[in-house]
């Protein structure tokens, strides 16, 4: 009795794995391979010479299959690239963005053209229209506007991360409809180019249309980010106020102050040999004139300092430094009351917390500009 159990489990147990591999699939080693007709499991390392993975997108509510006939008629888009791990990567950033969209617009604003019901990765080992100029012209522009999409993408996500919720009436709502319009196009004409006979003329079409949204959508990042600033303005300001061993010039103590438009930024010299003691240069930094804000991790295990540097954008930012009549045991120095300018300003950090929190604080001054 037993043995029968067996024999007719056996053959169940079988049919369960083979028919309930996951839409993408997650099991190390393991694929789908299109042939240009046939979707198949793959299992191992793929051939070094096939470099064609696709991620196939399917509308939102429809059933994904790994077996169903005539996927590839029904995806709304698909993504393309060299590997399966880059497809993959690509996959799972634009589901990213996806959330990060209905997170703050609303869970129903995003619409059926959805990153969340893929199949892949797909090892694509037929491709018959491979050598076609205008084919291969064709998948060089859409690979184009898609890297500028993932930069773009990339420079205002966090501004819906780091921001509360506003719903869908947001006046920014327009803005990132018009980067996810951008993101659908590029993706359903890489769909509609991979068909054994792409409509090209309507993908050019698509093409000159997408283009120019892209890079209205880029100029106006500067405008997105002062609304929504990328970074929340950090709580702890333990970073403005910091001492610092110098060596032979003493000590240093470096001291932020607020200023409404800007901040001020101390440091006086105390102790050492003698050569800076009550030294003091205050440089000015207006939030409306930083230019770029540099987040710099420790260079090496010997030198542990965290590093911001903050930098000017029309003028040069204006600077004092006084200083008393100093002594040492081998000279002496006159009082100096100097002004002169800056065109950066640095910070250095013990600790990584401080460092973000510095970082952060000027990004969030530069985006708004005051």
């Amino acid at each position: 009795m037993r043995q029968n159990l067996m024999r007719n489990l056996v053959p169940s147990l079988i049919l369960f794995f083979l028919f309930s591999v996951p839409p993408c699939a997650t099991a190390q080693g393991s694929f789908y391979v299109f042939d240009g007709h046939s979707l198949e499991i793959g299992y191992g390392i793929p051939p070094a010479h096939y470099t064609q993975w696709q991620v196939w997108l399917f509308p939102a509510g429809r059933r994904v299959s790994g077996y169903a006939a005539g996927l590839q008629y029904s995806r709304w888009g698909l993504i393309e690239g060299a590997s399966a791990a880059g497809v993959m990567q690509r996959l799972k950033a634009l589901q990213s963005f996806e959330l990060a969209y209905l997170n703050f617009f609303g869970q129903d604003a995003w619409g059926r053209y959805t990153f969340s019901n893929p199949l892949g990765p797909i090892l694509v080992t037929g491709r018959a229209n491979e050598i076609q100029y205008d084919v291969l012209e064709k998948r060089y522009q859409l690979a184009e506007l898609a890297e500028r999409l993932n930069r773009l993408i990339a420079a205002v996500q966090p501004s819906l991360e780091n921001n509360d919720r506003e719903g869908p009436n947001s006046p920014v709502r327009e803005y990132f409809d018009q980067v996810r319009y951008a993101l659908e196009q590029v993706i359903k004409s890489y769909a509609q180019l991979a068909r054994a006979e792409p409509p090209l003329h309507f993908i050019q079409r698509e093409i000159a249309q997408t283009k120019p949204a892209i890079a209205q959508a880029e100029k106006q990042v500067p405008q997105l980010t002062a609304a929504l600033p990328s970074v929340r303005l950090p709580t702890d300001k333990s970073w403005m106020s910091q001492k610092d061993n110098a060596g032979s010039d003493g000590t240093i103590e470096t001291r932020v102050s607020e200023t409404g438009s800007g901040v001020f930024v101390q440091r006086s010299w105390a102790g050492g040999d003698g050569s800076m003691t009550g030294t003091v240069i205050i440089t000015a930094l207006p939030y409306n004139d930083i230019s770029t804000v540099e987040l710099i991790a420790p260079w090496s295990g010997s030198d542990p300092v965290w590093r911001v540097r903050v930098y000017a954008a029309r003028e040069p930012f204006a600077q004092q430094i006084d200083s008393p009549v100093r002594k040492t045991a081998r000279a002496g120095f006159p009082a100096v009351h100097h002004t002169t300018t800056e065109s950066s300003v640095y910070f250095a950090f013990p600790n990584s917390a401080q460092a973000h929190d510095a970082y952060a604080y000027f990004l969030y001054h530069r985006q708004l500009g005051r």
